[in-house]
């Protein structure tokens, strides 16, 4: 291997790690977001059940 094509392939990897980092960055951002979603709406299924069961109950 020459001396310039062990050059790039160094800033090729150097440059992949970063894109590759704020890349898995950015995943686990929506991943988190997603996450946060889903529960919220899953807390809502919830809370509308144990509504009606209390209703329910009342009556």
């Amino acid at each position: 291997m020459s001396l310039i094509s062990i050059i790039l392939l160094a800033l090729l990897v150097i440059l992949l790690f970063r894109v590759g980092l704020s890349l898995l960055r950015f995943i686990i951002y929506v991943g988190i977001i997603i996450l946060c979603i889903y529960l919220g709406y899953q807390g809502i299924l919830w809370l509308m059940d144990n509504f009606n069961m209390y209703f329910n109950f009342i009556k």
